[in-house]
């Protein structure tokens, strides 16, 4: 019995979302995933699975698995590009667009013009803001537009809707899949969108993205590119609408592009990877609307993406401008990991850090040798010590069982091949001692009652066996701030409930007291608080008031203790166990209190997924006299959150699915058949002892089967007689 169509609905539809950190790996993975021949078929994975299983024989197994699944015929289809940048093009082809080609050029020279113009003075540079800049536009990028062959892309281009998305989903002037799929996925619009992008890129790379990263924004706020509308926003120095109602603009046209792709693909079998994602509502959007949706976080060595980022900025014969460059790509890149808009109500902007949190499956590229660590000369000694016992079969000396314990990156085709095999085949392997850890410290998160930020961790011995479950957290005995309520200074509860500390009661400041500063913020915004209630209750940040009230911003406020050393601290109140050489799971990094306590237990390896902002690397986990005293820090690789469970449960029992594909099954002997019938006779001669006992020393022998089944035929054979 086949199982296809059981699988259909995994393997018919597979949509990844990338996102991550500039220069991250992103547009690595995706052009792996587009690769028409099997790129999981290449030698140097073998050799890869190798060395994974020269240390552990399981893992290694695991990923031999995987690779036999992926390289079956038909087990592999390359995956279709949604490059954002091209969706967030489409736009702007679609505001600028004109039935004379050469005034569909001019239009968009001039549309990037006044992105840059509106008050003529930006704080950073813009295409359009410098009269050098502006030159090269009309010297490189006119001529470029009207070459012929960007004059017959955009002599091709037909949605003339009032917006774009009206068009793709035929509310007006309704334009097929076919029309929708030949245009985009079209080698003359991809051909068009990289010489233009390179074309700006020339110039200026910073520049460039800063004006997709500004088209895209707006695309959010309005749902459409309306310069008028831009040049009036940056006219009030980008004091944007804050209305959701256009925030899945962009999203909302990939969907149209993924049904035209779904209908095109010959063998109704669609892979689109959207190449990148930076926006956490537009994730959402995929996730409440694809069951096929998985979101992937990238991301590389900090000193590797910075090279990335010099060697691409050198590419496009910007040497002279490499610095200023690059600093400011990396800054931009830091506006768009931790802006802060969306606490201000602004959702248009990206935020990276917290599309982060939201991935299923984490991938992170180490240094190009695909190690994390650095030999060092012990242990080399340790490797040329384990491949002599490999070879000669010696007693695994103390030395080899520490370079067992030293974690290796898993390499970028590695990490796709289990991602891809996962998705197709949920459960074709279990997770990684690494994976199941990291996943009890995402899920004991979720018992955090703080407001600001859920944090898990976990703390191991040297084997991966869990010692310790952290989350931050108020001490025991103590009222989370999620369960509290700031309508109770109102109220006047405060004064004598229990939930509440002597110096939220009794606190002074200088010129009032804590409770009479609390009723001052609450009177500041009567009509919006009562407004935005919804039936819900309203907890408050004690250390965030205190730090207003005190003009300061010390973190030593903060009510909870940390996830790393509430994990830490269960061990010593229930019964404690030895840590050192032990490790360390968090779902962000350590800051420099956690780190220290980190540090004087011993641990060896710290695993996290999302980077703490702080100088705790720097300054407490590298700060040992021996390098060998030092922590080791590492990004996490692998599934996490829902993604975990999506990936590594089952759809059937295996044991049950091998039986069901192939009819392998165990076969009964015929002793044990007999056995069940002389069971079943016994109970029908349980008065004929005789009858038994005779039978018995018939069908004893080995053959007794046969001995009973020609006993019943002989006495078939008289009962017919009889009969007749």
């Amino acid at each position: 019995m086949g199982l296809t169509e059981f699988y259909k609905l995994r393997n018919n539809f597979i949509l990844i979302g990338l996102t991550g950190r500039m220069r991250g790996g992103a547009y690595e993975v995706a052009d792996l995933l587009s690769q028409i021949d099997n790129p999981f078929s290449e030698s140097k994975i073998d050799n890869e699975i190798e060395e994974i299983r020269n240390k552990n024989i399981n893992e290694g197994l695991k990923y031999q698995n995987l690779k036999q699944f992926i390289i079956y015929p038909g087990n592999w289809k390359p995956f279709h590009i949604i490059r954002y940048r091209n969706v967030v093009l489409l736009h702007l082809l679609h505001a600028c667009q004109d039935t004379n080609t050469n005034k569909f050029a001019d239009n968009i020279f001039s549309f990037i013009k006044k992105m840059g113009t509106p008050n003529g003075v930006f704080k950073k540079e813009r295409f359009g803001s410098k009269p050098e800049n502006l030159k090269y536009l009309e010297d490189v990028l006119i001529p470029f537009l009207k070459s012929a062959e960007s004059q017959s892309c955009l002599s091709s281009f037909e949605f003339s809707c009032s917006t774009l998305n009206m068009c793709l989903d035929g509310k007006e002037e309704s334009k097929n899949s076919d029309q929708i799929y030949n245009f985009f996925f079209g080698e003359n619009f991809e051909e068009f969108s990289k010489a233009f992008f390179k074309c700006l890129d020339q110039y200026s790379h910073i520049l460039r993205i800063r004006l997709l990263h500004l088209l895209s924004f707006y695309l959010r706020v309005y749902g459409q590119l309306d310069i008028h509308k831009i040049e009036d926003a940056e006219k009030k120095d980008l004091n944007f609408d804050k209305d959701l109602s256009h925030i899945y603009t962009v999203a909302k046209t990939i969907k149209f592009l993924l049904k035209s792709c779904k209908y095109n693909d010959e063998d109704e079998r669609c892979n689109v990877v959207i190449d990148s994602l930076k926006n956490s509502f537009e994730i959402n959007y995929f996730r409440e609307r694809f069951a096929g949706f998985y979101l992937i976080s990238v991301n590389k060595d900090e000193n590797l993406r910075k090279k990335n980022l010099e060697e691409k900025v050198k590419g496009f014969g910007l040497e002279e401008k490499l610095t200023r460059e690059t600093n400011e790509c990396l800054e931009l890149d830091q506006i768009e990991y931790d802006t802060n808009d969306f606490k201000k109500g602004g959702f248009a902007s990206p935020d990276v850090e917290n599309c982060i949190q939201k991935s299923d499956y984490h991938i992170f590229i180490d240094k190009e040798i695909g190690r994390n660590i650095e030999s060092s000369k012990e242990v080399k000694k340790s490797k040329m010590i384990i491949s002599a016992a490999l070879k000669q079969q010696k007693i695994i000396t103390k030395d080899i069982e520490d370079d067992k314990n030293i974690f290796n990156y898993k390499s970028m085709h590695l990490q796709l091949l289990k991602l891809i095999c996962l998705i197709k085949q949920p459960g074709i392997v279990t997770p990684s001692a690494l994976e199941r850890t990291m996943q009890v410290a995402y899920n004991a998160k979720l018992n955090s009652g703080c407001i600001s930020r859920q944090v898990g961790a976990v703390v191991t011995d040297e084997f991966y066996s869990v010692k310790g479950i952290g989350w931050n957290e108020v001490p025991e005995g103590q009222t989370p701030c999620g369960l509290r309520e700031i309508k109770d200074y109102e109220s006047g509860v405060v004064g004598t409930s229990p939930i509440y500390t002597s110096f939220e009661k009794t606190g002074k400041y200088k010129d009032e007291s804590f409770i009479q500063k609390m009723k001052d913020t609450i009177n500041s915004v009567p009509a919006k608080y009562q407004k935005q209630e919804n039936g819900r209750n309203c907890p408050y940040c004690f250390k965030s008031f205190h730090n207003a009230f005190e003009g300061k911003d010390n973190q030593v406020h903060t009510r909870s203790l940390h996830a790393e050393e509430n994990a830490m601290l269960q061990i010593t109140k229930y019964g404690g166990q030895a840590l050192k050489g032990g490790n360390l799971f968090t779902t962000a990094s350590p800051c420099e209190l956690c780190s220290k306590k980190a540090y004087q237990l011993g641990i060896k390896n710290i695993f996290y997924i999302d980077p703490y902002p702080g100088i705790s690397k720097l300054q407490i986990l590298k700060g040992g006299n021996s390098q060998k005293n030092n922590p080791n820090l590492f990004m996490y690789q692998g599934a996490i959150g829902r993604g975990y469970n999506k990936l590594y449960e089952p759809m059937m029992s295996i044991k049950d699915e091998i039986t069901l594909r192939t009819g392998i099954k165990p076969q009964e002997s015929d002793l044990n058949k007999l056995k069940t019938i002389k069971t079943l006779l016994e109970d029908k001669f349980k008065d004929d002892k005789e009858t038994m006992k005779s039978l018995d020393g018939l069908i004893s022998e080995n053959d007794g089967l046969n001995a009973l089944t020609e006993i019943i035929k002989l006495g078939v054979e008289i009962k017919s007689q009889k009969n007749q």
